[in-house]
């Protein structure tokens, strides 16, 4: 953070920035510093076990979360799991009919409050299906 700062206070220095736009920035930079203080070395874990003795644990560090959010939007990120629960139904050869762990999954998780969850230093669960195919849980920790 010192180097964007020095940088910030160069422009401003050169004349090429306002010293009301630096301190936008300024402020921008200082939290961004505390977010990222709040969520270092908080994970978000996935677990799921299915009736058929698959597991899957996933743990996906809270900064990397944000950030993907953020660069490719909740919008995109909650159409690609829908698409994912129609694929995996598809490629299972299951009707579209018939309800899947995968489905309450899709439709439990809202992308727009895990970010927001992530920005507001929540911590417990976010997402937790069980049926009699599989245990789907996600947490902040």
């Amino acid at each position: 953070m010192k180097d964007e700062i020095l940088k910030i206070l160069k422009m401003v220095e050169d004349g090429k920035l306002s010293s009301e736009k630096a301190l936008d920035m300024l402020v921008i930079l200082q939290e961004r510093e505390m977010q990222q203080k709040k969520t270092k070395g908080k994970v978000l874990k996935i677990s799921v076990d299915s009736s058929n003795n698959d597991t899957v644990r996933v743990n996906v560090p809270l900064d990397f979360v944000r950030n993907m959010i953020k660069a490719v939007g909740p919008e995109y990120i909650q159409k690609m799991i829908s698409k994912y629960a129609k694929f995996d139904k598809f490629s299972s050869g299951q009707s579209e009919d018939i309800k899947s762990p995968f489905d309450e999954f899709a439709r439990g998780l809202n992308i727009d409050f895990l970010l927001y969850a992530v920005e507001n230093d929540f911590e417990g669960e976010i997402v937790n299906v069980q049926s009699e195919d599989a245990k789907i849980l996600i947490a902040i920790e």
